[in-house]
């Protein structure tokens, strides 16, 4: 558990484990559709696929650039995101239709299946690295933070939520079902807050809005009178117990402040789920295992090796 001192320290939460994590999936799905554009395509590959897979990797440098940009006028707006995803879909619409004509070898798409999925694959593959380095290194609002003043939650469907650590019913495990005579299912790992109805209809629900769709549901779960607010460790790919220990260990110290002075809050603070090289062999060989292929077919389609 946390020392004394710490229980004043913030703690803040980010993706950034997560995103990075799913880079080496990100990559194999490059890997395996250039295979398909070079070797189930049954015309000869060429300079073409090594032209294209560059552009793509610029035109996501250059959509990002952008959105870094609009992020600095006005940061965490939907007209950001919005604006952002604009930029990328005209680029991608701009490099169809003025590359050369053997870029992506659009007059043969359509009789080519393979082909179209195999640039699918590599597309999705290159922007979600571009996505993830992004964020990697301009690192977005936490979504969730947890200070002397209470939990602080942020996603585009639920912003600047709020709820001080005295409207905290009690900090536990999330159960699920049950009824009377019946003993609910409890996830022991998945840590929640238990708050109560009416200050979730009152603070809570009316911020819902058409963008928070099933992750709502996942998020607020009811247990009898009370209201459980999920805080899934699964979101930041950290262990249970690193939202489960400052949660506790807060909850009890500041429970009974009405409210907290936010203001003698210190400036110290503590950041789970940030990603980092760790030096293992598992995550040289996850990142370097793909990337090799995807180095090595691009080579070879270009006939270098064979001249």
């Amino acid at each position: 558990m946390q020392g004394t001192a710490d229980i004043f320290q913030t703690v803040e939460y980010s993706r950034d484990r997560w995103n990075m994590e799913r880079v080496p999936l990100a990559l194999l799905a490059c890997l395996v559709g250039i295979f398909f554009v070079v070797y189930v395509d049954p015309r000869p590959p060429g300079s073409g696929i090594l032209r294209a897979f560059i552009t793509l990797v610029v035109i996501s440098i250059i959509a990002l650039l952008a959105q870094f940009l609009l992020e600095q006028i006005s940061e965490g707006t939907a007209a950001v995101k919005f604006a952002a995803g604009a930029i990328i879909i005209l680029a991608a619409i701009a490099l169809f239709w003025n590359s050369p004509g053997d870029l992506f070898r659009p007059r043969r798409m359509s009789r080519e299946p393979a082909a179209v999925i195999g640039w699918i694959f590599v597309m999705g593959g290159v922007g979600w690295i571009a996505f993830a380095l992004y964020r990697h290194f301009n690192p977005a609002r936490p979504i969730l933070t947890l200070s002397p003043a209470g939990i602080a939650y942020h996603v585009p469907w639920l912003k600047d939520l709020v709820i001080p650590w005295h409207e905290v019913q009690a900090v536990g495990a999330l159960e699920r079902g049950g009824g009377p005579g019946i003993i609910p299912n409890r996830f022991d790992d998945t840590t929640v807050v238990l708050i109560s109805t009416e200050f979730h209809e009152r603070n809570i629900l009316v911020r819902r809005t058409l963008l928070a769709g099933r992750g709502w549901y996942e998020m607020f779960i009811p247990k009898g009178s009370l209201m459980q607010m999920v805080l899934h460790f699964g979101l930041f790919s950290i262990a249970p117990k690193d939202i489960r220990e400052p949660a506790e260990t807060r909850w009890k110290a500041f429970r009974t402040e009405r409210p907290f002075d936010a203001g003698a809050v210190p400036a110290d603070r503590r950041v789970y789920g940030v990603w980092s090289v760790d030096g293992s062999l598992w995550q040289a060989v996850k990142f370097l295992i793909p990337l090799i292929g995807i180095i090595a077919i691009l080579v070879d389609s270009t006939g270098v090796l064979r001249r």
